[in-house]
C-alpha cells in the first residue's frame, strides 16, 4: 500500500511549519515532518563566504532534501513536507521524488501584508524574502487544496487538510481481493 505525502507550499512566513506541526498533533496516526529549512540550515551560514558559495550551499541543501524524500516517505507513516517552490524545477523534483506515494499538494497562502508583518515579527528571516516569493511559489502548481492562514489558524488549516486527505483516501480505496477471489476456485 502506498503511503501518503502532504506537500505544503507557500512563501516564507506563510505558516507552513505551524500547519505541519498541527497536522502531526491532530492526525490519528504518527506523521513524519520533513522541512526544506532543515536541509538548507545544515550549513553554518555566517561562516559561508561569498554569494557564489552561498548559492552552491543552498543548491546542495535543496538537492539533498529532494534526494531524502523517497526514503522519508517509504514507511507506512504519512509524510508532511514543508517546502517553498522558488523554482518550478523544485516542484518537479519533489513530485518525482514522491512518485511512489499518493501525494497531495497544498497551497499555503496569505496576503503579502500579513507575510511581511510575520517576517518582521519573526526576526529570523531576511526582510523582503516573502515579497520575492509570494507570487512565484504558486505559479503553475496543481494544488489538491489551498488554505489561507490569514483567516484560519494552523489548527483549522490542518483540520481542513486532514479531512480532505481522509475523504480522498476513502474514495480511492480499493478493496483487497479475498484469498478465494484472488486465486479462483478449484
Amino acid at each position: 500500500m502506498k503511503s501518503v505525502a502532504i506537500i505544503l507550499n507557500g512563501a516564507s512566513s506563510a505558516g507552513k511549519t505551524s500547519i505541519a506541526h498541527a497536522i502531526q498533533r491532530l492526525s490519528r496516526t504518527p506523521v513524519l515532518h520533513a522541512s526544506l529549512d532543515t536541509f538548507t540550515d545544515m550549513f553554518q551560514w555566517p561562516a559561508v563566504a561569498g554569494q557564489e558559495e552561498r548559492r552552491e550551499c543552498h543548491r546542495v541543501g535543496v538537492a539533498n532534501f529532494h534526494a531524502a524524500l523517497p526514503i522519508l516517505a517509504s514507511s507506512r507513516f504519512p509524510l508532511v513536507v514543508d517546502h517553498v517552490f522558488e523554482q518550478h524545477a523544485w516542484f518537479e523534483a519533489c513530485d518525482s521524488a514522491l512518485k511512489e506515494n499518493r501525494t497531495y499538494f497544498v497551497g499555503v497562502r496569505c496576503p503579502l501584508s500579513v507575510l511581511e508583518a510575520r517576517e518582521t515579527a519573526r526576526g529570523d528571516r531576511k526582510i523582503g524574502m516573502a515579497r520575492s516569493q509570494v507570487d512565484r511559489v504558486h505559479e503553475r502548481k496543481p494544488y489538491a487544496i489551498e488554505v489561507d492562514t490569514s483567516v484560519h489558524s494552523a489548527e483549522e488549516c490542518a483540520t481542513a487538510i486532514l479531512s480532505f486527505v481522509e475523504k480522498e483516501e476513502e474514495a480511492n480505496q480499493t478493496p483487497e481481493p479475498t484469498a478465494a477471489a484472488g486465486r479462483g476456485s478449484s
